[in-house]
């Protein structure tokens, strides 16, 4: 095979001077010299020239942190620190085209986040616990890797790294801290007659090599380390082990620490102990009950903390919910738990050249090119289904996303990408058996292209379109890459090349640890369409994923973000990348992707104001999101619960209503009486503004009879009017003491009155849920109102002053946020901002006339009740609250749960094996 892209790409940066950022004449001069040398093309010439600009202007900016007092020890020490293994890492990304900016940054904040750690050198007792948070597949795993050098280099003896639950994942990560910290293959480190493998950094430094206690083919075993006499005492460099969240393996190595490490009668061992705990949320929390057993995995990992007299925990998650609801019952109790992060959280910087959330569903041109909407998997695979469910034909949708996959190799391949790894997932199904089934009818599939190219893709374009798999496969590239660069000519020349490679594996409990063995095919590169569930939906990478078909049902923040894999780096192929899912699912990433963009906010707010992790924790959790998190935390043991209520610069809206009549025609009678009795009161006026009509200085206790007049489902737990009521009650008369109430304009083709007030009603997109006894508004991105109706009411020095502060929370953002948005959007004034310039809190009326998603609306069974046919409209409110003094805002508030429809709503779902149950193979 001759030069490609890649290894021009690559010996270009290694040239390039590394401490500055070249001008674009010296790039173009630089790679036009290696071109010539290596014989390539035009088109490669100007592909690598673009490739290496790219890479020169990618940044990562430093992170930010939440600590408690803590001095400081790097800066002292840096003399008398050799950076061994940090060297060595470093060199090894450079090898591997990592951008220099990128390695800069990454440097600066793993030297911030070890000066956040204990002391190895202090031989006090110390105990650290911390939190860093990532983005999702955003490069974690490199940043602990270099973290774990550099603890190394700094004085830390043992290394315990913490993977998910499964197999599959843990040897993954085995296989990566092999290459980035090791030096050797772990397959043959614990091997009695072993031979040194080296990999990664131990291809060109061999000097000194840390000690490992498992492998990339096992998990730990303690009668491999007693068959080989390994002890931590008998080594001189630092050890490392890597294993899953299973409580035997945890107790495993605890016993064995005990028994032949630990000093006389049992005496805390006197070596620094560094754990990192990756996808800290999962498995990790105590989710059980104050005064409770802990959870036996979190039991497991206070027991091995407990065993070092010095130790510092850090856990690494992208999706951080569970870890700052640790205890949610009491404060106290979430502050006192081994695991909560109460000593700092640290959050990291994606790179400029991020491809995340943000921009797939918040950036409009980014969804627009990205999104697909799956509109009839249904058919083919229920979305409630049992494990026992057949499953005779896939979806026209998927084979649409199978030949998207075709036609992206094909242009991959005219990119000169040379041997490089391509993926597929596809995840329609929690349970193995299903699973099993689409892997099966998609490889039929593949061949039947695969068989049709091979004997049709020569021909001339003419000949070949007669073909029905060529003539698809046309269909798709003029529907979704016509633009890419090359014509359909191109494309079918390079089909056979590049698709009879392509391959499809279930990853999944019964396929093992190797379905997905990239590592066996890096010199020619795996092209392959993986099907799975939970094992491919936390933690584990698919290499070079461009396209993604996705169709599972939970509602968890954490669960949903985990299973998002086609988030990433995608050099060179962006445009390509095509992600499949339900109109529900986009909503739901939407409403979560804002979530946690103000989740982050919030933490670069409380730094500015020097507040501590039990500072942030306890705010966070007083969030009406919140609950999505702590309700799953009680699923397993309670059908009660208690939480927290905070008003305090708050938004609320009645997303999810129910759908019977009766309490449909109840909402609108009490909301009709309201308007009409508060038009009367004296002071009460009617304010124009833009879009939405607001009655002024409305009593609050007439806004707490709405509340508490107004019905929700039961199992609504986010916004409980009732419960806002009762706090309304108890606040001194000067604070919410005069409200207003909007009431905004839709565009529906015909008008509602309430009180004295005429208007179009809105126009919202609705679904069903719950046997079609509640339904979601889903609007956009699980929202009522539009964005900006919370500026009703306000004066203009107000909406000026949210303007300032969106400016400057703008400004203070990574460049990797600022460079999500598209170039012509405008400044975006979020809600939150209104509510911190607003003086005055605001009650929204929202009257709608609901339309039912369409694939709902094909089926004549599914309809909603007339109520114009009553003289009635369905109506949902909103609540906005400026500041409130802290004291008055928040209040405690207990719920009833119907424990089966919680479970159903907030529990993630698990991959379950045949038998309907979770088991992992243990080794």
């Amino acid at each position: 095979m001759g030069i490609d892209l890649k290894q021009i790409v690559r010996a270009v940066q290694v040239t390039l001077p590394e401490d500055q950022i070249p001008t674009e004449e010296a790039i173009r001069e630089m790679v036009t010299r290696f071109c010539q040398m290596f014989g390539a093309d035009e088109a490669m010439r100007e592909a690598a020239i673009a490739a290496v600009t790219a890479q020169r202007l990618v940044k990562m900016d430093t992170g930010y942190a939440l600590s408690e007092e803590h001095t400081p020890w790097v800066a002292a020490r840096r003399a008398e620190i050799e950076p061994y293994y940090w060297d060595r890492f470093k060199t090894w990304l450079e090898q591997q085209s990592w951008p220099p900016g990128v390695v800069r940054g990454l440097d600066r904040s793993t030297d911030d986040v070890l000066d956040l750690l204990g002391n190895p050198a202090d031989l006090n007792t110390w105990k650290r616990r911390g939190l860093v948070l990532g983005d999702v597949q955003s490069g974690k795993t490199a940043t602990y890797s270099a973290l774990i050098c550099k603890a190394a280099d700094a004085g830390y003896r043992f290394v315990i790294l913490l993977t998910g639950t499964i197999e599959n994942l843990r040897r993954q990560t085995q296989e990566r801290l092999d290459a980035g910290f090791v030096g050797k293959d772990s397959s043959e480190a614990l091997k009695r007659n072993r031979q040194d493998i080296y990999v990664g950094v131990g291809k060109f430094d061999r000097r000194r090599s840390a000690a490992v206690f498992t492998s990339s083919a096992s998990d730990f075993r303690a009668s491999t380390l007693d068959a080989l006499g390994l002890s931590l005492g008998s080594l001189r460099e630092p050890a490392l082990v890597v294993i899953k969240k299973h409580t035997s393996i945890l107790k495993n190595l605890s016993d064995w620490l005990r028994r032949h490490n630990s000093g006389p009668e049992g005496a805390e061992i006197d070596l620094p102990l560094l754990v990192i705990d990756d996808e800290a949320d999962n498995a990790s929390i105590n989710t059980n009950d104050e005064g409770a057993d802990p959870t036996r995995v979190n039991a497991g990992i206070r027991e091995l903390l407990k065993l070092f007299r010095r130790s510092t925990y850090v856990g690494f998650t992208a999706t951080p919910f569970a870890n700052i609801f640790v205890n949610p019952d009491s404060t106290d109790e979430m502050y006192a738990d081994d695991l909560f992060p109460r000593d700092f959280i640290y959050t990291l910087q994606a790179p400029t050249n991020y491809f995340g959330a943000r921009r797939i569903f918040l950036d409009e041109e980014g969804s627009n090119a990205t999104l697909r909407v799956i509109e009839d998997v249904d058919e083919a695979i229920p979305s409630k289904h049992r494990s026992d469910l057949t499953v005779s034909k896939l979806p026209p949708s998927l084979h649409e996303a199978l030949c998207a996959f075709f036609i992206t190799n094909a242009i991959r391949d005219l990119r000169h990408e040379g041997s490089t790894h391509r993926s597929m997932l596809v995840n329609v199904s929690q349970f193995t058996k299903v699973q099993d089934q689409v892997e099966q009818l998609l490889g039929i599939e593949i061949n039947r292209l695969q068989t049709d190219i091979r004997n049709f893709a020569s021909l001339s374009p003419e000949l070949a379109l007669k073909n029905n798999s060529i003539a698809r496969l046309r269909q798709v590239w003029e529907k979704e890459y016509k633009l890419c660069g090359f014509d359909w000519p191109q494309v079918q020349g390079a089909l056979k090349a590049s698709t009879l490679p392509i391959m499809s594996t279930a990853v999944n409990q019964r396929t093992g640890s190797r379905a997905l063995d990239y590592k066996s095919h890096k010199d020619h590169g795996l092209r392959v369409v993986a099907v799975g569930g939970n094992s491919l939906s936390r933690g584990l990478t698919l290499e070079a994923l461009v396209i993604s078909y996705f169709r599972r049902s939970t509602k968890m923040y954490d669960t949903l973000l985990q299973m998002g894999r086609w988030f990433g780096y995608r050099p060179n192929y962006e445009d390509l990348c095509r992600v499949w899912l339900p109109q529900s699912a986009i909503d739901w990433y939407g409403y979560i992707s804002e979530a946690t963009g103000e989740l982050r906010d919030e933490l670069r707010r409380m730094y500015h104001l020097r507040r501590t992790p039990k500072e942030f924790g306890l705010a966070v959790r007083t969030s009406p999101d919140s609950l999505m998190v702590t309700a799953r935390n009680k699923m397993r043991t309670a059908a009660d619960f208690t939480r927290v209520i905070s008003v305090s610069e708050q938004g609320f809206e009645s997303v999810e209503l129910s759908a019977l009549p009766k309490d449909l025609q109840k909402n609108w009678t009490v909301t009709r009486e309201f308007v009409d009795r508060i038009v009367k009161f004296p002071g009460v006026h009617l304010h124009q503004t833009q879009g939405t009509q607001v009655l002024r200085d409305v009593p609050r206790d007439a806004v707490a009879s709405l509340l508490r007049a107004f019905r929700m489902p039961d199992n609504e737990f986010r916004f409980r009017p009732d419960d806002i009521a009762n706090l309304l009650d108890e606040m001194p008369p000067h604070i919410c003491g005069s409200w207003d109430v909007g009431i905004p304009t839709g565009e529906a083709p015909f008008e509602a009155t309430l009180g004295p007030l005429t208007f179009n009603p809105l126009i919202r997109t609705v679904r069903l849920e719950d046997g079609q006894s509640t339904f979601t508004v889903s609007g956009s991105k699980r929202r009522v109102g539009s964005r900006g109706v919370e500026q009703a009411g306000m004066s203009a020095e107000e909406r000026a002053e949210a303007t300032r502060l969106a400016r400057e929370a703008e400004d203070e953002k990574p460049e990797a946020e600022r460079r999500a948005k598209a170039p012509n959007d405008r400044l975006n004034i979020s809600d939150r901002y209104l509510r911190r310039a607003r003086t005055r809190p605001l009650l929204l009326i929202h009257v709608f006339h609901p339309k039912l998603e369409a694939p709902q609306q094909a089926d004549g069974a599914i309809t909603l009740p007339d109520l114009r046919a009553n003289g009635a409209e369905y109506v949902a409110i909103g609540l906005s609250f400026p500041a409130i003094p802290d004291g008055v805002s928040t209040r405690m508030a207990s719920y009833k749960i119907n424990l089966i429809k919680a479970r159903e709503l907030y529990s993630p779902t698990e991959e379950v094996g045949d038998d309907d149950t979770f088991s992992e193979d243990m080794p």
